[in-house]
């Protein structure tokens, strides 16, 4: 079982929506560069041939992002839900959000915290809106990995 620090949610959360965005910004001004030198050079084709083959493969990167984008926006939301579930949890348990890790990286059912007081079992309401926290123990087969931010 795999269990997921405060940090590793909050660093996956956005760091490859940047590298997208800092793609298409190189790809942008790189079309624009070479657009300004064609329109200086009309003569020279060379040009030509490398602006279309940026705006080419600058539109392709944006129809892949719009693809993208309502996927994105849900696992960030997905995301922002688990963190702040732990950090519910350290406040209900008077410990430090580092020191709570959990299960998943986004809010389902079956959702464990592993604390420095043992591990809890994150029961929801119907709706969503509430959990209750059920202390369980874990027999000695479960392999416990931690996974933390880099």
């Amino acid at each position: 079982m795999t269990f997921y620090t405060y940090d590793y949610l909050q660093g996956s959360q956005s760091s490859w929506q940047y590298a997208r965005i800092i793609i298409l910004s190189v790809l942008a001004v790189i079309f624009i560069g070479f657009l300004v030198h064609y329109l200086r050079n009309r003569m020279d084709s060379k040009y030509k041939d490398l602006t279309i083959i940026v705006g080419t493969l600058l539109l392709l990167i944006l129809a892949i992002q719009y693809d993208d984008f309502s996927a994105i926006q849900s696992a960030s939301a997905q995301t922002g839900q688990i963190t702040q579930t732990v950090k519910q949890i350290a406040k209900r348990l008077h410990v430090g959000t580092k020191s709570v890790s959990i299960n998943s990286t986004t809010q389902n059912a079956n959702l464990m915290a592993k604390t420095p007081s043992g591990y809890y079992r994150v029961d929801y309401n119907a709706d969503g809106s509430q959990f209750v926290l059920e202390k369980v123990e874990l027999d000695g087969s479960s392999h416990i990995k931690v996974q933390e931010a880099n």
